[in-house]
């Protein structure tokens, strides 16, 4: 029996790479056209929702449609600042093609040249025209800042790229909720937008060739793999997000579990010699989120690890908790060293030590967990560690707990607060940001800047509520004085103010006798004004009363006008039409037409039951109809 590997073949969240194009399905069209357009332009703006496959698609499907002689590729991954590591990048790769031409020398290419000199310098030892693809180039808006994007766009605008004299062209690639920070730049920059090439989510029919043709290609190593007539249709009903989309990360994870499940299978004991992707395995795997559910798992499997390693019931921590320090505030992955991870956990009270955290880092990165890259960087000496997409980012960030958000935010408080105190502005923290900080930081953790910042808001705090207690006791004592004060100025208050209101009572007695006479006079007005009122009143009743009454006599005459008319020319229509009922009566009166006259004498006699005029007529036709004889 062939063995079967307890880890799948499948990419999962992997990009694929150069050496991959064996398996890399469903892309052939986009692959041409992203080529076609390279043609035209030195400058590509390529984006796209995460998970479509954008890094795939540069680094596995566009080598397979250049030749190795007509490109030499750049690959470029934010490490601290775009600039600098596009340069580091440059510099590796001349020094690579250095030591290719001349073995044994060492070239002295100056690292200060700027980014223009240092392309030209590497076509020019090369031979072969440059391409810069910048990945993932949304990090420069998540996790640097506009200094370090602004220094960015004005070094591309000082590589006029679009000169002869460069042989160079440019990829850019990112996610597409971050294509608006480009157009700040439109200005200075016109190209940016001239050339954009959208990656697109697949198509049904596009999934399903990679189903098919990923299931039926050959592993090394691995047996053969058969799937059902249905399985492909049945696994990707099982895939569709809220959107009802499938990106291919969920896919390869999800192709991934089913292997993992049908090795359950096998391993209970059912006896064959190659994986089977049958529509009941399939079926009994339908989950509400295949990332989240991945992203369980493995963290799962690393905390046994740990706790069996330690020799413990359960590991000192979870897995989960150190990813946490792995994304960035937007729910992206950042790349990080272990040293920062460890003061990141530190800052926040996390039991861990060094060589415990190595561990944890040691296991996600594992080939069977695959939930970290191990990274490095041009001159860069320490390791850096990455969650391998920014899919799995946010399956993270979803997971963030209370503590973490807690934690972050008190962060947060002390770098916006330090960014606006200033000595001649100064802008300490409040009491509650206080409280929010010491609960749940580390304080003797913190960087120098940071303790002392937080040290002078407590001092002015303490100085302000000594300053609050002083007022206080002064107030104290001016309300005392006040007092004294004031009961003497009370008892004379009370003096004048009898006085005052035995004079104000004689007032109100005289204006109550004049307001009392003037009110009766004004009575005895309104009581002419409401009778000359009432008489207008009656008078226009009584006009209004006749000439409703001619109008109500005009309108019955009218009415009755209207109905005598309406009843003539009715009676004249209905005349009209019985006289053409009696022509067909008098015409179908002959043998063999009887049952038609009748037809028509009985609409006739609805007539003239209507028409009393019509009577003696319709008696002479019904006379007529009865004499007819059937033939």
């Amino acid at each position: 029996m062939i063995p079967f590997p307890a880890t799948s073949p499948f990419k999962l969240l992997q990009p694929y790479e150069q050496g991959d194009q064996h398996i890399y399905f469903g892309r052939k069209d986009e692959t041409r056209q992203l080529t076609e357009t390279l043609k035209r332009s030195k400058f590509i703006l390529l984006y796209g929702a995460s998970g479509t496959g954008k890094t795939s698609l540069i680094r596995c499907g566009l080598p397979g449609m250049i030749s190795p002689r007509d490109w030499l590729p750049v690959f470029v991954r934010r490490n601290h600042n775009f600039i600098d590591s596009i340069k580091e990048a440059v510099n590796e790769q001349y020094l690579k093609h250095y030591q290719l031409r001349f073995p044994g020398k060492t070239p002295t290419l100056s690292d200060k040249l700027p980014l223009r000199e240092l392309i030209k310098a590497l076509f020019g030892i090369a031979y072969v025209p440059v391409y810069l693809i910048l990945d993932q180039f949304e990090e420069i808006f998540t996790l640097g800042k506009l200094k370090e994007q602004k220094a960015f766009f004005a070094a591309l605008q000082e590589l006029r790229l679009f000169e002869e004299d460069l042989f160079c062209k440019l990829i850019i690639s990112t996610r597409e909720e971050y294509i608006a920070h480009f157009y700040r730049y439109e200005k200075s920059l016109p190209f940016l937008f001239e050339y954009r090439f959208r990656v697109e989510k697949m198509r049904q029919k596009q999934l399903k060739e990679v189903v098919t043709k990923t299931l039926a290609t050959p592993y090394l190593t691995y047996p053969e793999f058969r799937i059902d007539k249905n399985a492909p249709t049945l696994i990707l009903n099982n895939l569709p997000d809220d959107r009802s989309e499938i990106d291919l990360t969920t896919l390869q994870v999800y192709l991934d579990r089913l292997y993992h499940q049908d090795l359950k299978r096998i391993n209970a004991g059912v006896n064959r010699d190659h994986i089977l992707f049958d529509d009941a395995l399939i079926l009994a795997n339908q989950l509400p989120n295949v990332l989240a559910e991945f992203l369980d798992r493995q963290v799962h499997t690393v905390n046994q690890r740990i706790a069996t390693i330690l020799q413990k019931d359960k590991a000192p921590i979870s897995a989960l908790q150190i990813l946490f320090k792995m994304v960035t505030p937007q729910g992206t992955k950042q790349n990080r060293s272990a040293t920062e991870i460890f003061q990141d956990l530190q800052l926040g009270r996390t039991t861990i030590n060094p060589e415990l955290l190595n561990q944890y880092l040691t296991e996600l990165a594992q080939p069977d967990i695959r939930i970290l890259d191990r990274l490095r960087f041009a001159k860069t000496e320490e390791e850096r560690f990455e969650i391998v997409h920014d899919r799995l980012a946010e399956q993270v960030f979803i997971k963030f707990s209370a503590e973490e958000n807690a934690q972050r935010e008190a962060k947060e408080i002390i770098q916006l607060n330090l960014k606006r105190h200033t000595p001649k502005s100064p802008d300490f923290l409040s009491i509650g940001e206080l409280e929010l900080i010491k609960k749940n930081l580390e304080l003797k953790r913190l960087e120098d800047n940071a303790k002392k910042f937080i040290e002078a808001s407590e001092t002015y705090h303490e100085n302000k509520k000594r300053q609050q207690q002083w007022i206080s006791i002064g107030a104290w004592v001016a309300a005392i004085v006040f007092a004294g004060v004031a009961v003497f100025a009370f008892r004379q208050t009370v003096q004048i103010k009898n006085e005052q209101e035995k004079t104000i009572q004689q007032r109100n007695i005289a204006d109550s006798i004049a307001k009392k006479e003037i009110r009766q006079r004004y009575f005895a007005d309104s009581i002419a004004k409401n009778e000359k009122r009432q008489r207008k009143i009656a008078d226009s009743i009584s006009v209004v009363n006749i000439q409703k009454e001619a109008e109500t006599r005009m309108a019955l005459y009218n009415f009755k006008k209207e109905q005598l008319a309406r009843k003539k020319e009715q009676s004249a229509k209905a005349k009209l039409n019985f006289e053409n009922l009696e022509k067909a009566i008098r015409a179908f009166v002959k043998p063999g037409f009887c049952d038609q006259a009748n037809k028509n004498l009985s609409e006739a006699k609805i007539l003239a039951s209507s028409y009393p005029e019509l009577l003696e007529d319709f008696a002479e036709l019904e006379k007529l109809v009865q004499n007819c004889k059937p033939n």
